[in-house]
């Protein structure tokens, strides 16, 4: 199917399958309605079933029983790819997931901390203040786009 480097995502459905691979660059301008917004290259069908049985036996010789179906939408990305967690003023606390999802353990309890008064190391390098200090995260070395 390729000879570059590749990855999917995948994750059971009420009754299927659903998962994707890199994202669709769309620059500034895009349409948000109607939602939802997704949708794929006229490859991507044949990557993604050819994928999926590579990594999961079970699904080998299960492309005819591919769906395409458009889900999700246009994602936000921080300029280092990694979520906020931070006060933006005395009374506001955002929570900006960078498009991952909230797929981070703890999080929530570690806000619910923060905001209690408390102080969480954990979420303490996601705070905003980075990109003024250039604190950010290592860029990963990683071939796939999303990461």
């Amino acid at each position: 199917m390729t000879d570059e480097p590749w990855g999917i995502y995948f994750k059971p459905d009420r009754h299927s399958v659903q998962g994707g691979a890199a994202p669709l660059q769309k620059g500034h301008t895009f349409e948000v309605d109607p939602y939802p917004t997704g949708s794929v290259d006229p490859d991507f069908p044949d990557m993604w079933c050819a994928a999926l049985s590579h990594c999961l036996g079970r699904f080998e010789g299960s492309r005819d029983k591919y769906m395409q179906v458009r889900s999700g939408g246009v994602g936000a990305f921080t300029a280092d790819n990694f979520p906020v967690f931070d006060y933006m003023a005395p009374n506001v606390y955002v929570a900006a997931d960078s498009n991952h999802g909230y797929k981070m353990i703890a999080v929530g309890r570690e806000i619910a901390r923060v905001l209690r008064g408390e102080h969480s190391t954990l979420l303490h390098p996601f705070r905003f203040e980075r990109f003024a200090s250039g604190d950010l995260h290592p860029v990963s070395q990683s071939p796939y786009p999303w990461s």
